[in-house]
Formats: C-alpha cells, structure tokens, sequence
C-alpha cells in the first residue's frame, strides 16, 4: 500500500447507478435525519432536567412546611422552561414561607447550568382554573389530574 495512490476512478458504484447529486442530497439528508434525532434527544434531556428541578423543588418546599398543591411547567424555548407552583393559601400569605420558596427556587437555579427555570408563585384558590393555566402555555402538570 505504501506509495500505492487511490484513485476515485477506482471504485465503483454498488447497485443503483446515482448522479452526484443524488449522492450530495442522499448524504444531506442522513446527516439532517442524523442531526434531528440529536437536537430532539436534547430537548428532551433539557425537559427532563426541567422536571427533576421542578420536583426538587416541591420536595425542599414540603421539608420547608410549605404546602405545594400542584405545579405546571411551560416550554419557552429549546432550554428554557417556566414553572408554576400554587401554593397553600396560608403559606403563600406567610411572608416567611413566600420568601424562602423563592430562596429555595433561586438555590435550584443556581446549580443547574444546563437549563433555564424560572420558577413563579401564586396561592392556591377555587378560582383557579387549569384551561386559563393551559392557555397560558403551561401544558405539562406534575403528579397525577386533581382538580385545584
């Protein structure tokens, strides 16, 4: 092999006889095919860092004695995601509670560099109701449907 060149005219096309521009378009299209299963395995990484947080979150609230009743996560863009947690009533009027979930979200913030959550709080009211949260964009609910 040493000082053998190859030469393109060497090889020969196995099967179908195809123009170079179906050889560009074939590899084009591979690599297109090959490149969007990458960009949605990311996504859903990033989705899936966006939930793990969310529920980090709840858990660290409820060690705290703050009442989530529920939560909805919003897709914004590719990595970044908003989350809506309802609160108990009483907690979400307790200066205190309300200050430390939002200590609590902001520390969540801080140690994941991968995503971009912003974590919002509202108190929990029978007025609330899901199709104005899901018309806002909020289309993922964690846990299990209960009415809120």
């Amino acid at each position: 092999m040493i000082g053998t060149t190859l030469n393109l005219f060497d090889f020969g096309i196995v099967g179908e006889q195809l123009s170079i521009s179906d050889l560009l378009h074939s590899s084009y299209m591979r690599g297109r095919n090959d490149l969007i299963k990458e960009i949605e395995k990311d996504f859903q990484n990033n989705l899936q860092s966006a939930a793990q947080s969310s529920s980090l979150l709840k858990s660290k609230l409820q060690e705290k004695d703050v009442e989530v009743k529920d939560m909805f996560l919003k897709i914004t863009d590719f990595n970044t995601f908003k989350c809506l947690v309802i609160l108990g009533e009483n907690d979400y009027y307790n200066s205190d509670k309300r200050k430390e979930s939002y200590k609590v979200a902001r520390h969540i913030n801080d140690t994941n560099s991968r995503i971009e959550l912003d974590f919002s709080f509202m108190p929990h009211s029978i007025e609330i109701v899901d199709s104005n949260i899901t018309s806002d964009g909020y289309i993922l609910r964690y846990g299990s449907k209960e009415e809120v």
